[in-house]
């Protein structure tokens, strides 16, 4: 089977919310999901799933409503970060810490978390993503998350220890091939943004 992982589009920016920040997309988070719909649309896909947050849910509406598919939540592929109040965008942080106002600790999002926390989240990203290649062989399925989900479970899989040393951009696709009963995968690509034209978002600089 195929899995195309997407990273969301770009979310909108919250600062303390009442209670867990779970933002919509922007603007031009909109423009991405589209774009990423009509691209995924082209190549044909089986199965839409989906984390639970907003920014993946809306990012997957377009596929889903092109080929008429209802989404799949899956919990496991939810991102770290779920709880808290304050969501500031990949590239806000990148450039804060390129500015030097931020805390280092910026530079590890998982830092947050304590070595249970961490632990258990990361079990939950590779168990989640291991039962979706479990439950559709021979199947194109198109898994709508988050940049630390996507990192973390491709270093997994990779047999890395650095689970930041890949990070996709906002509505970049990563595709893999793989096989639960032979537990090998085959990599395809990463990080494709072809096809976001000028809603590229890049998240570092050349």
């Amino acid at each position: 089977m195929e899995l195309v992982i997407v990273r969301h589009g770009r979310p909108e920016h919250i600062e303390d919310a009442a209670g867990a920040a779970d933002p919509d997309l922007a603007e031009i988070g909109h423009r991405q999901a589209e774009r990423v719909g009509e691209y995924l649309a082209s190549m044909g896909v089986d199965v839409v799933v989906t984390s639970p947050l907003a920014r993946a849910r809306q990012t997957a509406a377009p596929l889903a409503r092109m080929l008429g598919l209802e989404p799949i939540v899956v919990d496991g592929v939810a991102e770290y970060d779920r709880h808290d109040s304050t969501y500031v965008p990949a590239e806000v942080t990148q450039q804060l810490i390129r500015d030097g106002g931020t805390d280092e600790a910026w530079a590890d999002p998982l830092s947050v978390l304590d070595e249970d926390e961490k632990r258990d989240w990361m079990t939950g990203v590779q168990s989640a993503f291991a039962q979706i290649v479990a439950d559709n062989s021979g199947h194109r399925v198109a898994v709508f998350c988050h940049g630390m989900v996507t990192s973390v479970w491709f270093a997994q899989m990779l047999g890395i220890d650095d689970t930041l040393r890949f990070v996709p951009d906002y509505a970049g696709v990563t595709r893999v091939l793989a096989s639960a009963s032979s537990d090998s995968v085959t990599v395809r690509s990463f990080n494709e943004t072809h096809f976001l034209g000028d809603a590229h978002i890049p998240l570092f600089e050349k």
